[in-house]
């Protein structure tokens, strides 16, 4: 019995994920260091779901979602953004818009404007601030991002932080269900899941 190319390259894929989970500890502690492991895993995470080729063409873009208070962490963030190496997610460049909001309005009108695909919460975002950003990403069906596992045990759908140095993949399966996310078993077995 052989192994259809889909079969193939997905295997290839997580092998290629697990490779860098396991060898992520080289690199240098720090939150430079910690931004270039954790997005493109957070990326490839993301690639993982059954449903990711129904959500759209195009440009992917993820809104980078601070309140007032996290202004300059959203800046930050944004410019370290920029030198990713990572320019695209499954043939789509990614583009990352920063956005501030106050309540829900103000941030599903930033995803509306940017035809956003995914919402990634600064780290620092108050509770009420996290169920904003939970509720505008399950009422326009997108992925909810954080690389805060506190944010993703409460309500948002993905994550990835650090643990003894190395990148941990978090998953609220109850939030990424009602976003119509269905990741493949694999990537489940290497996540953390909040059920």
């Amino acid at each position: 019995m052989g192994i259809s190319p889909g079969t193939s390259r997905r295997a290839g894929r997580l092998l290629a994920l697990g490779a860098v989970l396991a060898g992520s500890a080289s690199f240098a502690e720090g939150e430079t260091a910690n931004l270039k492991v954790s997005i493109p895993i957070l990326l490839k995470v993301l690639t993982y779901d059954q449903n990711f080729e129904t959500r759209g063409f195009g440009e992917f873009v993820v809104v980078v979602a601070s309140e007032a208070a996290q202004q300059s962490v959203r800046e930050r963030l944004l410019d370290e953004l920029k030198g990713l190496s990572v320019t695209a997610i499954k043939n789509r460049p990614i583009r990352f818009v920063g956005a501030e909001f106050r309540d829900g309005p103000s941030l599903d009108a930033a995803v509306q404007k940017v035809k956003a695909g995914a919402i990634l919460a600064v780290p620092g975002l108050s509770g009420p601030g996290v169920s904003i950003v939970s509720d505008v990403g399950q009422d326009n069906q997108i992925y909810t991002l954080s690389l805060d596992a506190p944010m993703v045990e409460k309500a948002l759908a993905v994550g990835v932080t650090q643990v003894g140095g190395r990148p941990q993949i978090v998953i609220n399966d109850k939030a990424s269900k009602a976003l119509g996310v269905k990741f493949e078993a694999s990537v489940l077995k290497l996540a953390k899941v909040i059920q």
